[in-house]
């Protein structure tokens, strides 16, 4: 299934920067690389991502960009589930058959809230999603995929939790689809040299920091690294 892994546009002259949802535009500029979307990316065959804040693509831009793709998995955040809204049903207007999927923290706190917010979304998927949008794009049926809720004859159907990864080994690197897909002169963080790379090597955070949201709504609190050696093997296909 050619499928469409979506950063989408975010707020204009707004200072954030938190992470690559929320990217601050007023007065200075910072854009973080949408990293959990290039998991996916990795596996899925006849993908794209499209990072739409960093690289400047309008929401009409992306309407038409999205019609030449049969699945959209769209990372979605809580100060943008509104405009998100609004995007997927724009593109289910002009594109009735794609299927549309969103992924992030705020559907994974709140699944059943965001199905019911709009008609437009088929299914969430509840914390983290390589496997499951995956499974999707490659034909599983949606009843049999671990970690996603939906409608069904409005009833909301959640499937079974899926465990977090364990072998992060096993995941394609994210500096490979940086190369494909994105222009790594478009990101930019202040405190660091231009250009820049960033990329997990463990997921979990054994922390409870109250302003970071990750490990309490997505990742988890288990600390789960990536071994030296696939660490070290990412840091020098970057370099080649």
């Amino acid at each position: 299934m050619k499928t469409l892994l979506l950063n989408p546009p975010s707020f204009e002259n707004f200072d954030g920067g938190a992470s690559s949802r929320w990217p601050a535009t007023r007065e200075i500029t910072s854009f973080w690389y949408p990293v959990w979307l290039t998991y996916p990316a990795g596996l899925i065959r006849d993908s794209r991502l499209l990072d739409a804040p960093s690289h400047g693509v309008s929401p009409q831009e992306t309407i038409q960009i999205a019609r030449d793709y049969s699945f959209l998995v769209l990372f979605t955040s809580t100060p943008g589930f509104a405009n998100d809204i609004q995007l997927a049903e724009k593109i289910k207007t002009v594109h009735p058959e794609i299927k549309i999927a969103f992924v992030g923290p705020h559907v994974s706190v709140s699944p059943e809230e965001s199905l019911r917010a709009s008609l437009a979304i088929d299914f969430v998927v509840r914390k983290e999603f390589d496997y499951a949008v995956t499974e999707f794009a490659e034909g599983k049926p949606l009843d049999e995929i671990a970690g996603v809720s939906y409608l069904e004859n409005g009833n909301v159907v959640h499937n079974p939790d899926r465990p977090p990864m364990e072998d992060l080994d096993s995941l394609p690197f994210a500096v490979e689809i940086y190369k494909r897909d994105l222009d790594i002169t478009r990101y930019n963080v202040p405190f660091l040299k231009h250009p820049f790379i960033a990329f997990y090597t463990a997921r979990g955070c054994p922390a409870l920091c109250t302003y970071c949201l990750w490990p309490q709504t997505f990742a988890g609190h288990r600390w789960r690294p990536r071994s030296v050696e696939n660490v070290v093997a990412e840091i020098r296909r970057d370099s080649t």
